[in-house]
């Protein structure tokens, strides 16, 4: 992988675990519709996370450094 995905691959996994933590305050805490509404939408770019860093493998393999 090159340094650019790498460096990309990387904050991806710390946005994520960013995400993580939230998720974690929201399951703890009152779940009103502004709180549920911003869960909803950091899991929905949970899955576009995951489709970025499925490209960046398959660049990654497909363009070996």
């Amino acid at each position: 992988m090159s340094s650019e995905g790498s460096e990309q691959m990387l904050h991806l996994l710390k946005e994520l675990s960013v995400y993580k933590a939230m998720d974690e305050d929201y399951r703890a805490g009152t779940k009103a519709q502004v709180e549920t509404e911003a869960y909803e939408e950091r899991e929905r770019r949970r899955q576009g996370i995951k489709q970025e860093m499925q490209k960046l493998a398959a660049e990654s393999k497909s363009h070996p450094s």
